[in-house]
């Protein structure tokens, strides 16, 4: 075990423990992990060279840490939202205490204060420590599992007997709540406490209690008597269906008004404080348009314009951490690639595109606490995903302010000036002006090319560029650490490290994806015009199904950048089948969105012309049958009339003396039916056996006849 990282799951081989580590000092001198096999949900400390240290070196191994199930934000319905905002509003403040929130005395403290904040047990509190720090530091560890309760969304009915709370001496207290009953909770909720007046829950109770459940005096109808006990909800039935149907919100909103609410009380994602430096505290990402243009992977005759080109970059060390060539955006589409390639294994993605490179040629596979980048993609809503399934805090420049993430901005100028102004279909400065060369018609690389070379261009910075503009501080000069971003990255992780953290690839690939609708048809799960299938549709014969019932669609994530394979969203088991294209469709493997939607488009095209040139020859066709027909029908009537039996009665012989005409004239033979003889284009002897054979033939026929 070489390096130790935020997430990471750490095997003792001696014990059979496994520790997930939660935290790691700045200066990497010790951290915080948690014993999975304990029931105490107390972390504790160890010390980093410890671990690491020769002797304890074979008896810690790091292994796959399978988090929770991934849950894709559009997949989330109001009530999951709703739960997990209001669970993540009450322990938010305690996790970002780090590391005093490791400790056990300034641990108990924290949650003291907490619980107190929010009216709510102490105990409590510890098992949404555990909850969150097992399922990776993220908001969505507080996404409740509805879907393990039994019936989904489904209200416990009451029927002759009352559920749930007694009164004093073991008597029911409350009545059997109805559907009559809830709606007028509802109009209670509505009218009393979602507006400025701000009537407690109480108050709000006793005006339900005033409108709906009590009843006039006999002697007195100005005034009201409560119905009885029985006949009544309690205030903690009332209570209990509130929490059910509440929206903090919605709440906050109505109770103390929009501007208010912006002010005070919307979400604050990650910490303003954070100020720990090294890899990964703050990653840039920015787009550019690349300034070359390309052709086609599937026509190299055709050009397809300038490629977008994201990079993401770590403000420490100058490492490009990601990086995503392809012909979307700028948009989101394009910034998820990037963000996938961020916490990606570099040696497998290289091995795609034919580049075969060492772990440590290119060491960057993980996700920073903070990403920044402009105010383009990364204030959309998709951006929350990757908040609330990774845990990144995300930072927007002021607009007009591209310095604040200028190391990135420096990134895009040396590629352009160094790498991209040499290939062939690159813009050139006078390529607008008159008479000038269109360098367009230079193109020669395809987007995989490009890619390639982009790859090679970041192997090559990331190992090589020296940076005299790096202002190395006073350690890193004490240990004479070069000014280059391989190097500045290793000495980070060694000494300054503990922003970084590890996701699985395949999760942060859903945190970022689009997701759409796709169908599933007798011939595959059709999207986009592409065909795919999975175990689970093969095991559950879906296109069976569909063939033989009805057509249905499904909710999909997808990679716009390679089409290969899509992920079907399961809703009842709330996990995913992973799709690939079925064999037929394998030539859109490896394939962009955009390429295989512009090639589509070229067979439509395709198709539309050569359907209006097989019209217009069947026109023709037609034109020529109807010639042929009317001179037929010509022919027929310069014959002489005859009966119907006459007409009929030798079709068989008619039939094999048409055969021997045809023979005979295929043969060379000039066949008179008319004078029982037959004259011969050559003389009997000159004539080949296949010939007098069907000479002879016909002579004896003529004689029967």
């Amino acid at each position: 075990m070489s390096e130790i990282f935020v997430n990471q799951l750490i095997s003792d081989l001696e014990t059979g423990a496994q520790y997930l580590v939660l935290w790691i000092a700045p200066d990497s001198d010790y951290g915080y992990w948690y014993d999975l096999s304990s029931s105490s949900r107390k972390p504790t400390k160890f010390e980093i060279s410890s671990l690491m240290s020769s002797e304890n070196r074979l008896r810690y191994e790091a292994v796959d840490n399978k988090l929770p199930e991934v849950r894709n934000e559009n997949n989330l319905s109001e009530r999951e939202k709703d739960h997990r905002d209001r669970l993540w509003s009450i322990i938010q403040k305690a996790v970002e205490r780090e590391p005093e929130i490791y400790e056990r005395n300034t641990r108990a403290e924290i949650l003291r204060i907490v619980a107190e904040e929010n009216k709510i047990q102490l105990s409590n509190l510890y098992p949404l420590l555990d909850r969150y720090w097992r399922s990776g530091k993220t908001k969505n560890a507080f996404i409740p599992a509805f879907h393990k309760r039994g019936s989904k969304g489904s209200i416990r009915q009451q029927t002759t007997k009352k559920i749930g709370r007694k009164a004093q001496g073991g008597a029911p207290e409350g009545k059997i709540i109805t559907e009559a009953d809830r709606d007028n909770f509802a109009s209670a909720i509505k009218s009393y406490y979602l507006n400025r007046n701000k009537l407690s829950l109480k108050a709000v109770y006793e005006k339900l209690l005033a409108e709906y459940y009590s009843v006039p005096l006999a002697n007195n109808p100005d005034q009201k008597k409560l119905l009885p006990p029985n006949e009544r909800p309690s205030i903690y039935q009332f209570r209990y269906w509130y929490s059910r149907q509440r929206s903090l919100e919605t709440e906050q909103k109505k109770r103390d008004g929009e501007a208010a609410f912006k002010l005070n009380s919307r979400a604050v994602t990650g910490r303003s404080d954070f100020g720990l430096m090294g890899p990964g505290a703050q990653f840039q990402i920015d787009a550019t348009v690349g300034d070359i243009y390309l052709v086609s992977q599937f026509d190299r005759s055709n050009l397809i314009g300038r490629p977008v080109i994201y990079f993401v970059v770590d403000a420490f060390s100058r490492m490009v951490t990601g990086m995503s060539v392809g012909l979307e955006g700028p948009s989101w589409i394009g910034m998820a690639g990037a963000i996938t390639n961020m916490a990606t294994d570099k040696v497998a993605f290289c091995k795609e595109y034919g580049i075969e490179i060492e772990a440590n040629d290119w060491p960057c596979r993980h996700v920073p606490s903070v990403l920044r980048g402009d105010r383009g993609e990364l204030i959309s809503k998709n951006a929350d995903n990757i908040v609330n399934m990774l845990g990144i805090r995300v930072e927007n420049a002021p607009p007009y302010r591209a310095d604040l993430k200028g190391i990135v901005e420096q990134y895009f100028r040396t590629i352009n000036t160094n790498a991209v102004a040499l290939l062939p279909g690159s813009v050139k400065p006078d390529m607008s002006k008159r008479g000038g060369h269109d360098y367009r018609l230079d193109a020669k690389l395809d987007i995989r090319q490009l890619t390639q070379i982009m790859i090679k261009c970041v192997l090559y910075y990331n190992a090589h560029h020296y940076m005299d503009y790096f202002e190395r501080t006073e350690a890193m000069m004490r240990d004479n650490v070069a000014a280059i971003p391989a190097a500045l990255w290793e000495w980070g992780i060694k000494n300054c490290s503990g922003a970084l953290r590890s996701f699985p690839s395949e999760q942060v690939r859903l945190a970022v994806m689009p997701v759409d609708k796709a169908m599933v048809t007798e011939k595959g799960i059709r999207f986009k015009g592409m065909y795919y299938s999975s175990d689970r549709a093969v095991r559950e014969s879906w296109f069976a199904k569909a063939r033989s019932q009805k057509k249905w669609s499904v909710s999909v994530s997808y990679d716009p950048r390679d089409m290969a394979a899509i992920y079907v969203w399961n809703d009842v088991e709330k996990a995913y089948d992973h799709c690939t294209l079925l064999d037929w469709n394998g030539k859109n493997a490896g394939k962009c969105l955009d390429e295989i939607i512009y090639e589509q488009s070229k067979e439509k095209l395709a198709a539309k012309r050569l359907k209006a040139s097989e019209t217009e020859a069947k026109i023709s066709l037609n034109a020529e049958i109807d010639a042929i027909v009317a001179e037929a029908q010509s022919q027929s009537k310069a014959l002489p009339p005859k009966s119907k039996r006459e007409s009929i009665s030798n079709i068989r012989e008619n039939r094999r003396n048409e055969r021997d005409a045809m023979q005979a004239v295929a043969a060379g033979i000039e066949y008179n039916s008319t004078t029982t003889h037959i004259d011969a284009v050559s003389a009997d002897d000159e004539m080949s056996p296949t010939l007098r054979k069907i000479k002879r033939k016909m002579e004896e026929r003529l004689k029967n006849e």
